[in-house]
């Protein structure tokens, strides 16, 4: 995904918890690119009928089983986006300056000026079958 010079990642997580927020981060600062990590939102009384819950969730159908958390990473590491936890509704959230990924690669290249072909090689054959 680095080497295709995505500026824009979306991370779809069950929920957005604290190792998925490191993980996003992490994808952010390493790519150079702005990362969306989705999480969903899911209730207990949304699951299908004749599943066994666990006895704190069978009582309340409203209890918050996935909690969202949805966030946004610039592409230098930082936070655009706290994480939304347990706000079941559409967020919308506008990328100013998406010519920061170029500026930000820079500093910080792994698929260009890093990259060694002469010690790894990799080929991707993108034809579908």
């Amino acid at each position: 995904m680095h080497e295709s010079g995505e500026h824009i990642h979306v991370a779809v997580w069950p929920w957005v918890n604290d190792v998925h927020q490191l993980a996003s981060r992490h994808y952010a600062f390493e790519g150079r690119c702005f990362v969306i990590a989705a999480g969903q939102i899911l209730r207990a009384g949304e699951l299908p009928g004749g599943l066994k819950l666990k006895e704190d969730l069978a009582g309340d159908p409203s209890e918050l089983i996935l909690k969202g958390g949805s966030c946004i990473y610039a592409p230098d590491g930082s936070v655009l986006l706290e994480p939304q936890y347990e706000r079941d509704e559409t967020i919308q959230f506008e990328i100013t300056d998406i010519e920061k990924t170029v500026k930000e690669r820079m500093n910080l290249d792994v698929s260009g000026h890093y990259n060694r072909p002469d010690v790894f090689d990799l080929n991707i054959n993108k034809n579908r079958y």
